[in-house]
């Protein structure tokens, strides 16, 4: 029996809508990791003359995968 193009859409709507709230949700996930990690960095510089901590920024992130 043939399903209807009306449920057949609806099904399509709502697989998309939640592929679509898993994005964002790893996205804002990955972000908010990535924003502690670098908050603990900033944190740790306290001592360090702001040359040191620049140079260590900088290495840090040009030292990620993908940053270039």
């Amino acid at each position: 029996m043939p399903v209807p193009r009306v449920v057949q859409q609806a099904y399509f709507w709502v697989v998309s809508a939640l592929g679509g709230l898993a994005t964002i949700a790893l996205l804002v996930f990955a972000v908010a990791t990535q924003s502690n990690t670098d908050a603990e960095r900033i944190a740790e510089t306290k001592g360090r003359s702001s040359i040191n901590a620049l140079v260590g920024a900088l290495a840090v992130t040009h030292g990620r995968p993908g940053s270039l």
